[in-house]
Formats: structure tokens, sequence, C-alpha cells
């Protein structure tokens, strides 16, 4: 696109992450659809995020009307930015350095520091693209499990988002890797994440309401199950990763905050998981669990 190309923004505030993620799809399906849509945590504390859409052209006000009652939120402010929206998107989604990864957009890459695993975003329409603390605390808590020298050939990757956790995964690991969300606009865009990596003969990746997908029990049990989501389906899946987890292996939860801690432990707890390690960032909880009794070889934080 040229330069002085003008781009028109609809913005809103809403009060949780759950929202923030639907209301962010339902933009995605607009017509005319954005090219681009951003969501940001504003206060972690209290929930606030704001979720934001990028057009190439007027956005329909009706369409964007009818969004706004069926979310039971505030109008969006509508506004023309005399740029190129690219432009914008290159000071936004700045790269961001997370455990051993360096995680740029394809259009910013930047100057990466030495020593770091390059993970490659060619789109930013869905959530965990590296600025996120649980994808962040993930990451972090993937160097620890990779200091453990655990044996790591399966893995699953519940919620797969943008798919950067299960391309970590794959460049640590060497694994086979199952990537699934139960958004397919999720599971798109992590395909084409994975493609912009060269990954794509060594992650698969589905559709799929937890890990009951035929991707899952043809490979189970895994060596290690990822799941950032949210309390209530972290909740809800504690039997099923149970049933899908090798003995020895270990599962890493995030998309929690530190008030929501305690409920998710004894969740996992009840049918018979331990806490290994624990990463907080911004506010945000990841934890590694297990169900050997031994802790192995226990990381610093």
């Amino acid at each position: 696109m040229s330069h002085g190309y003008r781009c028109h923004t609809a913005f809103v505030l809403v009060t949780s992450e759950d929202k923030a993620r639907r209301l962010s799809h339902a933009l995605e399906a607009m017509h005319p659809k954005p090219i681009g849509v951003a969501t940001i945590v504003i206060e972690a504390p209290t929930q606030l995020w704001e979720v934001g859409a990028y057009f190439d052209q007027t956005p329909n006000d009706v369409e964007l009307q009818l969004i706004s009652a069926a979310f039971e939120i505030n109008e969006f402010q509508l506004s023309e930015l005399p740029t190129d929206w690219v432009a914008k998107v290159n000071r936004d989604l700045t790269p961001v350095k997370a455990g051993q990864f360096w995680i740029y957009f394809s259009h910013n890459k930047q100057t990466k520091p030495t020593g770091l695993r390059d993970i490659k975003i060619a789109s930013s329409m869905a959530f965990g693209t590296g600025h996120h603390g649980s994808t962040q605390g993930c990451l972090v808590m993937f160097d620890k499990i990779q200091s453990q020298q655990r044996r790591i050939k399966k893995v699953a990757d519940v919620g797969c988002g943008s798919g950067v956790l299960s391309i970590a995964a794959c460049q640590l690991w060497q694994a086979q890797i199952v990537a699934t969300d139960i958004d397919e606009v999720a599971v798109e865009v992590t395909s084409e994440n994975i493609m912009a990596n060269q990954l794509d003969k060594k992650i698969n990746t589905g559709s799929a309401n937890g890990l009951t997908h035929q991707l899952h029990t043809s490979l189970a049990p895994f060596d290690l199950i990822i799941a950032n989501i949210l309390l209530k389906p972290l909740v809800e899946l504690a039997s099923e990763i149970k049933d899908k987890i090798h003995k020895e292996g270990s599962i890493i939860l995030s998309g929690i905050m530190t008030n929501q801690e305690s409920e998710l432990r004894k969740a996992y707890q009840s049918v018979g998981f331990n806490l290994y390690n624990k990463v907080v960032i911004d506010e945000w909880v990841t934890l590694q669990l297990g169900l050997s009794d031994t802790r192995p070889n226990p990381s610093t934080d």
C-alpha cells in the first residue's frame, strides 16, 4: 500500500478477556472485512480491554451498532487516520523477547539480540502474539522445562491462538505437535504462522474443543500439554488432560490471573496433579504441573 493511505478505525472498551475474544471474532466477520483487529489489555487487575478494528474503507456503521447491541457494550469510537495503516501496525506491534525467543512481525523484524530463536508472526488476527503476559509466561516456562532435560516427543497445544507456543515447542524439542483451537479463525492464523516459519510439515492443526480431536486420540499420551486459555475451560479440562498426559509428562496451564490460581490448582490437585513451577508476569500466572510426586530438577524463578 502506498503512503498517505487513509485508515478507518473503530475502538471500544470491554470488561473481560472472554468478551474481548468473542468481540474480535465478530469484527473479523464484518463486511467490509477489517484489515486488522487488535486486542490490548488496558488494566489487568480490573480486566479492562480495548478492542479495535482497522478498515481500508468506511466500516458499516449499522453492523457496528448491531454488534454493540449484541455484546451489550458502548458504541464504537470511529475515526479516520490520514496515514498508512501498516505504519501504525508497525509501531504498535513491536518485536517481543520472551524466554529465549524473539517474536517479530513479518513487517517489523528489527535487530534480533544475539542468541535468541526467531518466531515470525505473519498475522495479528488471533490471541497469543507474545505481547500478553500469559503467552510470555508459557515461553519462560519452556526454558524451565528444557532445563529439566525432560523427554518431549509429543506435544498438544490446546487453544493455540496464533500458534506461537506450538512453533516455539517445535523449535526447542523437534517434537510431534498437535495445535488445536475451538475457533476456526485461530486455526487458520496458526496455520499461516506455521507456514511462515516453515514448520508446516512438523505441526498438525485442527479445530477442536479440548483434546477430543482424532489428532489427539491417535497421538496420546503426550509428554507435554499446553493450555493457555481461560479459567472455566481449564477447570473443565482437568480430567481430560489427565487422560491424555504421559505419567511422566508435564502440563502448562496459563491464561489466569493471580486471584484465580487457587481455584485452578485445587481442580488439578483433585485429579492427581502436583505443582512443579510457577511464573508470574503482569499478574498473569503460568503453572507447570505433573502427576509425579517428585518435582523434576527444580529450577529457580
